[in-house]
């Protein structure tokens, strides 16, 4: 606790002693330094002496003067106790602190203890400084939540101590910051909003628009600011805009704009509605706030819709086609015109529900026709089917039934919207084509028998016209086509090709003396063995007589002297031929690039014809 400032004690003997002896010791030290004789300070001066008289009167006076600075001193003291004792008091609302200037707490009154949760002791808080301060900042109370006061403090000279006051201002400080907060949450929302946010006055003039106005319109606000809404609204729009920000404004409530058209910076035009409140501004000027949305996209969507609804309606119109609507919640059928012209109804006598559009249907086709519908509502499948409607008259059309089933969120039918269309022309015309397609099915089998007969007719003359009647073994005819083919694949090939010519030693003794049929017998004999003897790509042929040929694509030389050899080992080892004295003499050659068919056979017979020099059962080439 601070205490009442006293006023100073007046000086013991003691304590006048001690200064006349210290005002001595300094006197004495200034002679000394200026030089007096040296036997000045020894001599005691006599008390009439002038010169003591002198001293004494100075050391009196340092005497006072010290006396004097011990008095100011004390009166300094008495003043900032007393200063302290008047500002610094236990009760009051506000935290006191006295601070030394170094800065730590040398007094403070019971409020700032508490306030800050401390033991009354020195802390040091602040710098050290001589000008008035003030701030605010959170104070840490012990085993407490910070919370934020208000400091004030000013200096105090000779000694330097600072006289602080603080104030909890903790309510004030979170309220603001919760108000800036809002703020600055307000503010990012209405600049990052794709929405367009403005406010008029009364006369429709815009006083602020938010960022997406540039976003959405391509000029700045700059541009719209302490103008009116007329020139940016299309001419069409201005009248009913206008009639709607009226009816806000005198109703004072939130209502939503019809749509308007408002300029783009392009010359363009975008839809935008509006949803706006009346409000009073601090000053109490009415106004208008509002939120515009761009709604372009889905006017051209509209308009796609209802352009897509209008081709579809003509479409239905000129198809024939019915459009249907079943609530089964409700159990409400709703048909368009072109539906009752299809089940030969009239709109009065449709009762509009499901057993209506039921007694419609061909008894036999009743049954199904539910089942089918209940099987699309439960989701097992869709809905797409033909049945028979019975018109008043008896007449039986044919029906063709298509439709989507629409659900909520839990799977639940909700609707089911179809279409019917009259397919009775299409089913008589698909029995006439059936018919006719079976008449036509028969009329192709027999066709496809008889092009398999004379496709096989046809082969068998092929066959004949080209094999050899006795033998088996292609004719002459066939023998030279196949060359001409072979030379012209082996030229564009560059691929081997020989030519091996054969002639039955002793065949015309044979045919001559024991008859044709014995020569008969030979021929067929040796071409078994010469066919047997041969790849299946290889031509034997009987070329007229005892004279035979065999063509061999893809043979050099060397193979077709082989086949040659192996040919006469055969007819040697052949019993039939051996007992008629039948040999066999061979021709050799190989295609030149350079020559043709005739000139291959031609060197052929000349080969032969040196092997039968030769004595027969022989082979020979030309080469």
């Amino acid at each position: 606790m601070t205490d009442v400032p006293r006023p100073p004690k007046k000086s013991s003997p003691g304590a006048a002693e001690e200064r006349r002896r210290r005002a001595e010791e300094w006197l004495d030290g200034l002679s000394a330094t200026a030089g007096n004789a040296p036997d000045a300070a020894a001599a005691s001066p006599a008390p009439e002496d002038p010169a003591a008289m002198l001293h004494e009167l100075r050391v009196r006076q340092v005497e006072l003067e010290m006396q004097n600075e011990e008095m100011r001193r004390a009166q300094l003291e008495a003043d900032a106790q007393r200063a302290n004792y008047f500002e610094l008091f236990h009760l009051a609302p506000v935290g006191y602190l006295t601070l030394s200037d170094k800065g730590a707490v040398s007094d403070a009154n019971l409020t700032a203890a508490n306030l800050l949760g401390v033991e009354r002791r020195q802390h040091r808080i602040l710098e050290q400084t001589e000008e008035p301060q003030a701030c605010e900042l959170r104070l840490q109370p012990v085993d407490a939540e910070p919370f934020w006061a208000h400091l004030e403090w000013r200096p105090q000279l000779a000694p330097l101590r600072y006289h602080l006051t603080f104030t909890d201002v903790h309510k004030r400080v979170v309220a603001e910051e919760t108000l800036r907060h809002s703020e600055e949450t307000l503010r990012a929302i209405i600049e990052n909003s794709f929405d367009v946010i403005f406010t008029l006055d009364e006369e429709g003039v815009f006083l602020f628009v938010s960022s997406a106005w540039e976003r959405h319109f391509g000029y700045p606000d700059s541009d719209v600011l302490q103008k009116s809404f007329v020139p940016f609204v299309h001419p069409d729009d201005v009248a009913p805009l206008a009639d709607y920000l009226k009816r806000v404004m005198s109703a004072g409530k939130s209502e939503t704009s019809p749509a308007y058209r408002v300029k783009h910076a392009d010359g363009g035009w975008r839809w935008f509605v509006t949803n706006g409140t009346p409000y009073v501004d601090a000053e109490g000027a009415r106004q208008y706030i509002g939120v515009g949305r761009d709604i372009s996209e889905r006017k051209q969507a509209e308009e796609a819709l209802q352009q897509a609804t209008d081709r579809l309606s003509l479409a239905t119109r000129a198809g024939g086609v019915g459009v249907w609507d079943y609530d089964p919640v409700n159990d409400t059928l709703t048909w368009d015109e072109q539906m009752f012209a299809l089940y030969g109804v009239t709109r009065e006598r449709f009762g509009g529900a499901y057993e209506a559009w039921q007694a419609g249907l061909h008894p036999d086709d009743r049954e199904r026709g539910d089942a089918e519908i209940q099987m699309a509502l439960r989701g097992e499948k869709e809905f797409d089917t033909e049945l028979r409607v019975l018109w008043p008259d008896g007449t039986v059309r044919i029906i063709r039934a298509l439709a989507l089933v629409q659900r909520d969120a839990s799977g639940k039918p909700l609707h089911m919207i179809g279409a019917n269309w009259d397919i009775t022309a299409q089913k008589r015309a698909e029995e006439e084509i059936q018919q006719r397609n079976q008449e036509l099915a028969r009329l192709n089998d027999k066709l496809v028998a008889e092009a398999a007969a004379l496709a096989e007719a046809n082969a068998t003359i092929t066959r004949i016209a080209a094999t050899d009647d006795l033998t088996g073994l292609a004719n002459r005819r066939h023998f030279y086509e196949s060359l001409e083919v072979a030379v012209s694949l082996a030229r564009r090939h560059a691929s081997p090709l020989a030519l091996v010519s054969l002639n039955l030693d002793g065949f015309a003794r044979v045919n001559d003396g024991a008859g044709p049929e014995a020569g008969d017998e030979v021929l067929a004999t040796f071409a078994a063995l010469l066919a047997a003897l041969c790849r299946s790509e290889d031509l034997p042929a009987r070329l007229g007589d005892g004279r035979f040929g065999v063509l061999l694509p893809g043979i050099d030389l060397g193979g077709a002297l082989s086949l040659a050899e192996r040919t006469q080992a055969a007819v040697r080892s052949c019993q039939a031929l051996r007992q008629r004295g039948v040999t066999v003499s061979g021709g050799v050659v190989q295609w030149s690039p350079d020559e043709r068919s005739g000139d291959l056979l031609r060197r052929a017979g000349e080969a032969l014809h040196a092997a039968q020099r030769d004595g027969g059962d022989s082979a020979a080439s030309d080469d």
